[in-house]
């Protein structure tokens, strides 16, 4: 029987996770989709009218982001929502001095950008492909006509930002005071949190190289680390992937610092 991240041990329901179920994915299946596929999984997709869910589908569009490329710059006004159909991103914030600060990662299923469109603002990080990925994107235009004219689309986006506000406020203020492990363990969380992976992917495609930029340590201690919990038993490291076998543990290696 194939696992899958709802089965897996979990710490107990802090809220953080409402509001947004998820079609869940097994280890097997693949992390990167058409953009029929892409739009098939979405929650808020599916929720739609037909025919709003194919004027959506005229509207959307592939945009392709080679690695180490910028998908969208900290500063710039924001022209589209944005749906990670395959590849892998990160996000972060780059200080004048030239010190970057990773905010966390995104996988494939992942809808983001709304918090800059809802603003009219400025973005207020940037968005790099840590390997060549292909994103969907939709127009401001459009996500402002459904938001206004598509309760059950409002009800998601508004869902998503809050969810977004409680996961920063209990993940991300404690990152820099944590070891080298501890940020490779809190990394590998918020690659299981439904917000950066609402497929539930067990089966993570991502690189000790790109987990470590994640994390923002070196290779050499994301090694180590990854190294620990595989000896544990909590996950597999396989070549360009991860597979999670147990959240409970890396989630208290995280909470350990």
């Amino acid at each position: 029987m194939k696992t899958k991240l709802d089965d897996l041990p979990v710490a107990p329901d802090d809220g953080t996770s409402r509001g947004m179920p998820p079609r869940r994915l097994s280890v097997g299946e693949p992390a990167g989709f058409g953009l029929d596929e892409l739009l098939r999984l979405s929650p808020w997709y599916a929720m739609l009218p037909a025919p709003v869910q194919g004027w959506i589908r005229e509207r959307a569009r592939e945009h392709r982001v080679a690695q180490g490329q910028l998908l969208a710059r900290r500063g710039e006004i924001p022209t589209a929502w944005f749906g990670l159909a395959q590849g892998l991103l990160k996000t972060s914030v780059l200080a004048a001095d030239g010190r970057s600060s990773t905010l966390g990662g995104i996988l494939p299923g992942c809808w983001f950008g709304e918090g800059a469109l809802l603003r009219g603002k400025p973005r207020h990080a940037d968005y790099v492909a840590l390997r060549d990925s292909r994103v969907v994107l939709l127009p401001l235009d459009d996500f402002a006509r459904l938001l206004q004219e598509q309760p059950v689309f409002k009800d998601f986006v508004y869902s998503q930002i809050n969810e977004r506000l409680h996961y920063f406020m209990d993940h991300v203020g404690d990152v820099r005071l944590m070891r080298g492990p501890a940020r490779v363990a809190n990394a590998l969380c918020g690659l299981a949190h439904v917000l950066n992976n609402p497929l539930g992917l067990v089966h993570l495609p991502i690189a000790q190289d790109e987990l470590a930029a994640i994390a923002a340590v070196s290779r050499q201690r994301c090694n180590l680390a990854l190294q620990h919990m595989q000896a544990q038993g909590w996950l597999h490291v396989g070549y360009g992937h991860l597979t999670l076998l147990a959240l409970d543990p890396i989630a208290e290696m995280a909470r350990s610092g």
